[in-house]
């Protein structure tokens, strides 16, 4: 059915709406990342900086300020009596804090805990890609017994809440001495259901003669795998990729769990330690989240393309 006129600006208008919930925090803590010390709640979306002087009759005084009243302030100057309303363009003017970024990376070793997320994170990220085309590619064009079977009970594996697991594996993963370790934090992000289900979708919609065309030619299971499956799904594997990327970048849960050794956290981890020691920096904290961040949107902004049409792929066939 054809859309009308009215139906579509609903739709742009609700969708700008509810784009706004995410935007608006992410662009108070782009702007608060540059604000100098006490003007961070001052109501205002851009970076002012306050002097400590005035310039009164072409000689600089010293000005304190005492109130605020909208667009004035009032103020006491030093060697002065009373007090003067001033207007804040007098005192006040736009000037991003910089510093807070470098202040940030200073502060803590950011680039160590860089090192630490990136490793981790394209660790998992190449394992769950291996893991999930494998699985994908039996569930999709392997035939086994029992083969819907195994997979339905690995899709309900999507149903047992993450916490749940939490005990368990920190449980085996001490019998096996690998709790302060890379291993610890990687190994279980090796695999993922959602992945599996992901790929075995989009490889559905891989025609089936292309593979019947490679074995007249020769081709056994594993040749088809790497010169025909992998070849044509480079959207869902990139869309995947975005996908765990991103999600083992930001994870704070599990290596706050399993890592305790200071030079071996990662940035989420290491970006709680710095608001633990400077609670009410909020410009330097937002520069932080800032740094924390960047990777994760730079990744989405250049893979956003084949994420898209990778997902849209992935439910053209069941």
């Amino acid at each position: 059915m054809k859309r009308t006129i009215p139906f579509t600006l609903f739709l742009y208008g609700l969708l700008l709406v509810l784009s706004g919930w995410y935007v608006v925090p992410f662009c108070w803590a782009l702007v608060t990342s540059v604000k100098h010390p006490g003007m961070v709640f001052d109501g205002r979306w851009l970076p002012y900086t306050r002097a400590k002087s005035l310039d009164v009759g072409g000689r600089m005084v010293e000005a304190q300020v005492l109130q605020e009243l909208g667009d004035s302030l009032v103020v006491t100057l030093g060697g002065m009596p009373g007090q003067r309303v001033v207007p804040r363009a007098a005192l006040e003017s736009v000037s991003p804090a910089w510093h807070n970024y470098t202040d940030a990376w200073r502060i803590v070793p950011f680039g160590k805990y860089f090192l630490n997320s990136a490793l981790v994170s394209l660790c998992i990220t190449l394992g769950q890609l291996i893991t999930c085309s494998l699985g994908g590619y039996a569930f999709s064009r392997l035939q086994f017994p029992g083969r819907d079977a195994v997979f339905l009970l690995y899709l309900a594996t999507l149903m047992i809440p993450g916490p749940i697991l939490t005990v368990p594996i920190y449980m085996l993963l001490r019998q096996y001495h690998l709790l302060n370790t890379y291993q610890g934090v990687i190994l279980p992000g090796l695999f993922s259901a959602y992945g599996t289900f992901l790929l075995k979708q989009f490889f559905q919609t891989i025609p089936k003669d292309l593979e019947d065309a490679a074995r007249i030619d020769g081709a056994g299971v594993v040749s088809l795998y790497f010169r025909i499956i992998l070849p044509l799904s480079g959207p869902a594997l990139a869309a995947l990729a975005t996908f765990v990327f991103i999600g083992s970048w930001n994870d704070f849960f599990w290596p706050s769990i399993v890592l305790t050794d200071p030079g071996m956290l990662t940035l989420p981890v290491g970006l709680a330690h710095f608001n633990d020691i400077y609670m009410f920096e909020y410009g330097r904290l937002m520069a932080g989240c800032m740094i924390s961040i960047a990777p994760a949107v730079l990744m989405y902004m250049v893979f956003q393309r084949f994420v898209t049409r990778g997902v849209v792929m992935t439910g053209l066939k069941g």
